[in-house]
């Protein structure tokens, strides 16, 4: 041999360094890859379960906010709504006041009272504009769900149970939630 030539090395002829002699990129046996490939289809499971069930209960999160805060909401009308009967009640005190014949033509009162009206209209109207409706009580049979008996009179023309006066009227809201009870007189045969 020349002096400039470099011998090759010899590669290690044991058997059981073969492994370590593949060049890079040289593929894995089949079965170690299907192996490989059924555990990352396992976690890709796995995974692809916990987004579905964290998605879900975030859907259930959102859906619960979502009712409480229409609660909320509801509560604070229903407050807020009850807090108004008192002065609904009021106003129409006041328009059932007999005028004295001497003041019935009267420019100030009758404005008064027209005042009153249209206040008295403009309540109402944005009581039911919030779901707010008054319970529809004389004539009709008692119903202790929507109303309270303060009083019964004999009454022989009527049934049993049947309301003959109002005393205060009652409301609901959203149609079927009893806001305010009617107080009223119920009929008794004698």
């Amino acid at each position: 041999m020349q002096k400039n030539q470099v011998k090759p090395e010899k590669k290690n002829e044991n058997p059981q360094n073969h492994h370590h002699d593949k060049p890079a990129g040289t593929p894995k046996p089949v079965n170690e890859t299907n192996e490989r490939l059924a555990v990352l289809e396992k976690e890709a499971a796995e995974m692809r379960d916990k987004f579905m069930r964290t998605y879900a209960e975030m859907e259930n999160i959102k859906k619960r906010c979502q009712n409480e805060i229409e609660k909320n909401a509801k509560v604070a009308i229903a407050d807020f709504a009850l807090d108004l009967l008192p002065v609904a009640d009021n106003l129409e005190r006041a328009l059932l006041q007999e005028i004295p014949p001497e003041l019935k033509d009267n420019a100030f009162l009758k404005n008064l009272l027209s005042g009153v009206e249209m206040t008295q209209k403009q309540l109402s109207a944005a009581l039911s504009k919030n779901g707010v409706t008054l319970i529809e009580s004389i004539g009709k049979p008692f119903d202790p769900n929507t109303q309270k008996a303060i009083q019964q009179v004999v009454d022989n023309q009527k049934e049993d149970g049947t309301v003959v006066q109002e005393w205060q009227k009652g409301y609901l809201i959203g149609g079927d939630r009893v806001l305010r009870e009617a107080m009223v007189i119920v009929s008794k045969k004698q």
